[in-house]
C-alpha cells in the first residue's frame, strides 16, 4: 500500500540513488556515497519518488512511504545515515535528531523509541495513531 504522505529530505542534498523503495541522499552534493554524510531512505514508492540526480532542499518531497524495497508488514518509512561510508548508529555518540525527535535504541532490533521532550513514541508494528510522527 502506498501512502498519500510524503516523505521529506531531512536537508539538503543530492539524490546519488533512487531504486527499489531506496533513496540516498548525499549531504556534500559531491555524488560519492563514500564521503561525507549520507542519509538513506528505504520503503519509498516507486510513484511520486524522486530521480537520482535530483539536488533537493531540506524539507523537499522525495517520495511516499509504502511496503516496497523489502520485506514490510505495512506502509512506512526508514531512515539511516553512514558517515565516510560507514553506518552511524542512531543511538551512538552522535544522536540522531530529526527536528527534536532522538532515537534511542531498544533491548532488540527494531524495539526502540523517539524521544522529543516529554513525548515517547515506541517502535510497534501496530501502526496506530499512537505511532504516527509527522511534520
Amino acid at each position: 500500500m502506498i501512502s498519500t504522505d510524503w516523505a521529506v529530505a531531512s536537508a539538503d542534498g543530492l539524490i546519488t540513488r533512487s531504486e527499489n523503495g531506496l533513496i540516498v541522499l548525499d549531504l556534500d552534493g559531491d555524488g560519492r556515497e563514500e564521503t561525507g554524510w549520507v542519509m538513506i531512505y528505504l520503503h519509498l514508492a516507486e510513484e511520486g519518488r524522486m530521480p537520482a540526480g535530483t539536488l533537493v532542499e531540506r524539507g523537499a518531497r522525495i517520495g511516499h512511504p509504502s511496503c516496497e524495497g523489502g520485506i514490510a508488514t505495512g506502509t512506512h518509512v526508514h531512515i539511516a545515515r553512514k558517515y565516510n561510508g560507514e553506518w552511524i548508529l542512531a543511538d551512538g555518540p552522535l544522536p540522531f535528531d530529526l527536528s527534536g525527535w532522538r532515537a534511542r535504541a531498544g533491548t532488540r532490533p527494531y524495539q526502540g523509541e523517539l524521544v522529543r521532550g516529554d513525548e515517547v513514541v515506541l517502535a510497534c508494528p501496530c501502526a496506530t495513531r499512537e505511532t504516527l510522527i509527522s511534520r
